[in-house]
């Protein structure tokens, strides 16, 4: 089994690494728009952006579907362990809440006027106050592991 799922993730990796080469040379030697006076936009800027978008999704949904996987296979064998392991998707959506509740609604102006969409202002602040503490607690575990004070 180890081997076919070592077969399979070996094939995807090279169907994402053509698929995303051949989007990149389709983005940088096609063509261009001329949208607005004298910018250039090359000619598959939205099939790279939809590439993007694409990815992005099937690694989420492939995170969840493992997680969940995981997670009912330890709950059969371990679940007090089980349990357990559900705390670092606890703290994340904590982490989420808070910098949600954080967030600013304020209006923002933008180059086509007043953006007021309070849903998406805080959205947005939500992301990067997470991204801020996340990055934070990834700099002190390095630093911690780097100490070695965990060390057995």
């Amino acid at each position: 089994m180890a081997k076919l799922s070592y077969k399979m993730s070996y094939y995807a990796l090279y169907v994402c690494i053509a698929l995303i080469l051949v989007v990149l040379g389709m983005f940088y030697f096609v063509g261009y728009n001329n949208p607005v006076g004298e910018y250039n936009e090359p000619a598959h800027t939205e099939t790279l952006i939809y590439l993007m978008y694409a990815m992005f999704g099937i690694c989420v949904a492939v995170t969840l579907i493992g997680a969940i996987a995981q997670f009912g296979a330890a709950l059969r064998d371990n679940p007090k362990s089980a349990i357990k392991s559900l705390l670092g998707i606890v703290l994340l959506v904590v982490v989420l809440v808070v910098s949600y509740s954080m967030g600013s609604d304020a209006t923002v102006m933008t180059g086509t006027g007043p953006y007021t969409d309070a849903f998406w202002l805080k959205i947005t602040d939500m992301l990067i106050y997470s991204i801020y503490f996340l990055f934070g607690v990834a700099a002190v575990g390095t630093l911690i592991n780097l100490s070695g004070i965990f060390k057995k």
